[in-house]
């Protein structure tokens, strides 16, 4: 199991942009995104939210299969890192997720902005409505820094 340290926490829960990608039955990829995340468990556990309403597929493939690869990509730098699992599980919110959510977008609207994006359309594709989350908890069996130049792929060590 990879344990996430501080800074990778602190860079997962930020406002990055969260793409999700599971397999299906027949072993073709699902992908969609994530609105938000939250390292728990003492940093052993991640908790993405996605939306029910856009990516039942994805969910479904996730409950079936448990594999998941999850990208986070910083805009304003494109930073990224890849976390991988083979045991993820689907669940509802907890109390506060939904508002960690909503806060995620301002912040990731606010890196968009920054760059001079359209916050504005990443707003309306990413907001979702109260009970429209399902959560995605998984622990991260490995990672990879993702970030574009001549690291990108390499596996970090926990």
């Amino acid at each position: 199991m990879f344990r996430i340290c501080r800074e990778h926490a602190a860079f997962v829960e930020s406002g990055v942009i969260i793409s999700a990608a599971s397999r299906n039955a027949h072993n073709h990829p699902v992908i969609g995104r994530a609105v938000g995340c939250a390292v728990t468990d003492g940093d052993q556990r991640i908790k993405i939210f996605v939306s029910r309403r856009k990516y039942p597929l994805l969910l479904d493939a996730i409950h079936r299969s448990g594999a998941l690869a999850v990208n986070f990509t910083e805009p304003s730098t494109n930073k990224s890192l890849q976390l991988k699992s083979t045991s993820a599980g689907v669940a509802d919110l907890a109390i506060g997720d939904f508002d960690r959510a909503n806060a995620y977008l301002d912040v990731l609207c606010a890196d968009l902005d920054r760059i001079g994006s359209t916050a504005l359309l990443a707003r309306t594709l990413l907001q979702v409505s109260p009970g429209e989350l399902a959560a995605v908890i998984f622990a991260p069996e490995s990672a990879f820094s993702q970030t574009p130049g001549p690291v990108a792929g390499r596996q970090i060590v926990s």
